[in-house]
């Protein structure tokens, strides 16, 4: 492939001090893996945001924009302008949803590289994961309402499971999903996961952080043997609604509790409130949501066993992006593969 050059790059972001940050890694030509960008040569340019899209002032700016540094919904919303001219948008999270959307409305696919992040997320949604699964095994919040009646009792408390007692499955097996299973498994936990039939079918299902496999076909042998399962998955076409219907009632006999921080279509709510209230799961915690906001009026927020939380799982640290960020401006001059490329026509 041949080099390419860039000159400009549009930033549009929520995540504070990101344009600074990625400035001053510029200004300072910060070694990154042994690559050198000199500012000289690369200027960046904040977009204006409201509500987390780009100002009708600055939507004149969007056939300018060649290369872009932003959040998916941001770079979704300039792919779906008829005028863009984007070459390479490098994302601040992993998730794609609003980039897919936007690319199913070409008749063709566009002529874009997307690099998305994922560095740190890893860590992030592991300790997310630990640490509900041990505030649940520790009757955490129930410490902290009888603190609220200054009650010494510790007669509900006193009996719990130690980490090395508990069981995990795993849906989706990517580089965040095999994180989660690292620091599992160093806990004492017993880890499961499931892949695709083909990885699975073609002896691809090895992980050593993983001490059973099963194919998605066979997704309740799963379910029936594991205290937890956390949907790592992203929104794609055969991953959406995965576990609605009856999937859920192999669940029953050891009332799994369900963890999502994947995606919320995993699974529509009238099956996830419907697992719930029948008592197939043991409980929820869910930090992703079909709707979100999560509705006030939705039945979730009131429903005994269930924990949510507003989305922040794994949340991006600037230097990490940044620093990918400047790599892939690297990988990009020289026409070579970027971190995180994504493969447009698989959705991920």
């Amino acid at each position: 492939m041949a080099s390419r050059t860039v000159s400009k790059v549009y930033v549009a972001s929520k995540i504070s001090q990101l344009l600074d940050v990625a400035s001053t890694l510029l200004k300072n030509s910060v070694d990154v893996s042994s690559c050198k960008c000199d500012q000289k040569t690369v200027a960046l340019e904040e977009l204006e945001l409201i509500d987390a899209s780009i100002s009708k002032e600055q939507l004149h700016q969007i056939p300018e924009i060649e290369f872009l540094f932003a959040d998916p919904s941001i770079i979704g919303q300039i792919l779906s302008h008829a005028n863009n001219k984007l070459k390479w948008a490098q994302c601040t999270y992993a998730g794609l949803e609003p980039i897919i959307q936007a690319i199913r409305k070409y008749e063709t696919m566009p002529d874009v590289l997307i690099s998305r992040h994922t560095d740190g997320l890893g860590q992030s949604m592991a300790e997310y994961v630990i640490g509900q699964i041990i505030s649940r095994e520790r009757s955490f919040p129930s410490m902290i309402k009888l603190q609220e009646k200054s009650s010494f009792d510790f007669s509900q408390l006193s009996i719990y499971r130690n980490l090395d007692a508990v069981s995990i499955g795993i849906l989706g097996l990517g580089t965040i999903g095999c994180k989660v299973a690292h620091m599992c498994k160093s806990l004492g936990m017993t880890v499961w996961a499931t892949v695709r039939d083909e990885r699975y079918n073609s002896g691809g299902a090895v992980n050593e952080n993983v001490h059973a496999f099963r194919p998605l076909s066979r997704i309740n042998e799963m379910l029936e043997n594991v205290d937890y399962f956390v949907n790592i998955l992203p929104s794609a076409p055969q991953t959406r609604g995965l576990l609605s219907g009856d999937v859920l009632k192999a669940c029953e006999k050891k009332k799994t509790v369900f963890i999502n921080i994947g995606r919320g279509n995993i699974i529509d709510d009238e099956s996830l409130i419907c697992a719930l209230e029948e008592g197939w799961l043991g409980g929820a915690i869910l930090d992703v949501f079909n709707t979100e906001p999560l509705p006030p009026s939705s039945p979730l927020w009131k429903l005994p066993g269930v924990v949510i939380t507003p989305h922040i799982s794994g949340c991006t640290d600037p230097n990490k992006v940044s620093k990918t960020f400047i790599k892939n401006i690297v990988l990009y001059e020289e026409g070579k593969t970027l971190i995180n490329q994504v493969d447009l026509s698989c959705d991920y």
